[in-house]
């Protein structure tokens, strides 16, 4: 399902996510957590052995604690293994007998890097990588719960996965459009359904739709949903059980039951929702000014209707709901 957030709320998400203020815990508890450090680059070792030599700074560290525990590295893959592995591993499908052929017959030194890019480049590539994203992520193309009922707009979100991987999207700015593309790239509307992304998680049908919020079922399962969405954020990007906090404070990382709550009621003003999108800039642009004219328009047409005839009035009202049917987004 799409959505719909307040720019508010999507922004203050932000600010919480990626600064260590979001906890209350005390200040002793957060300076030396692991999760709150900031990467160091470490030394590469040095290799004494010069049987040990390292093709890339990786493997040092590999044959560095090979070395320490008085092992040795396997031998080399033959050409034929090496293909089939680094092609299941980039793409998730074996080499066909061609690219086989053609990788065995290649003698030129950079014949593997060749393959690599290859691979990369591959529309394959982001089909195959997108979908540990969208495990981490539990994304889901029905509710769950009771009903299970298929979610019909969710491939929107899993294909934006696959477009942000195939296209080598920078992480900042992919983690940015999943919490608050609308907020933060209003001009980008085929983003839109990055915010997939806060409602991936199950969705209980029953307690948002055939119960009312006044019914203690379904408020329950309107706490449910806002402790996912806090979860699912802070999992994913920070590595944090913040959701162990919801009945208290939590056991081992630096996160108060008050810290909990701070980051459901920044999801107090998100709902889910299906939400129409144009995946192209240009017709997006085109449509707000049509619907500008359209809004203008009716606006003239109540101050004249009394005086148009019936089958004027049937056709215009035809004309402006034409212009309202862009793509459907389900996150």
């Amino acid at each position: 399902m799409i959505t719909c957030c307040r720019k508010s709320s999507a922004l203050v998400a932000l600010t919480l996510l990626f600064g260590v203020s979001v906890l209350r815990a005390e200040a002793a508890d957060k300076t030396n957590w692991w999760s709150f450090t900031p990467a160091a680059k470490p030394a590469i070792p040095a290799l004494g052995d010069p049987r040990l030599a390292a093709p890339n700074p990786i493997d040092a560290f590999i044959r560095a604690k090979l070395a320490e525990q008085k092992l040795a590295p396997s031998a080399e893959a033959d050409r034929r293994t090496l293909l089939r592995r680094v092609t299941f591993d980039l793409i998730g499908l074996p080499p066909t007998p061609e690219e086989l052929a053609a990788f065995l017959n290649d003698r030129s030194p950079d014949a593997y890097e060749k393959i690599v890019d290859r691979l990369l480049a591959s529309p394959r590539h982001g089909e195959r990588w997108a979908r540990h994203w969208l495990d981490t992520v539990h994304f889901g193309e029905s509710h769950g719960y009771d009903k299970d009922k298929p979610r019909l707009n969710a491939w929107s979100y899993r294909d934006y996965v696959i477009s942000a991987f195939n296209s080598d999207k920078p992480y900042s700015r992919f983690v940015e459009e999943q919490l608050a593309a609308d907020v933060l790239f209003p001009d980008s509307p085929e983003v839109i359904p990055a915010l997939g992304f806060i409602a991936a998680g199950p969705w209980d049908f029953v307690g948002h739709v055939e119960l009312p919020i006044t019914k203690t079922d379904g408020l329950i399962a309107r706490y449910n949903d806002r402790d996912d969405m806090v979860m699912n954020t802070m999992s994913t990007f920070q590595s944090l059980t913040v959701h162990c906090a919801r009945c208290h404070d939590h056991k081992f990382d630096p996160i108060t039951q008050h810290d909990y709550y701070g980051l459901q009621a920044v999801f107090a003003g998100v709902d889910r929702a299906d939400r129409s999108y144009d995946s192209d800039p240009a017709v997006a642009g085109r449509r707000r000014e049509l619907n500008h004219s359209a809004q203008t328009l009716a606006e003239e047409r109540s101050a004249w209707r009394p005086r148009w005839p019936t089958w004027a009035v049937r056709n215009c009202a035809s004309w402006i709901g034409a212009l309202r049917q862009p793509n459907q987004a389900q996150i």
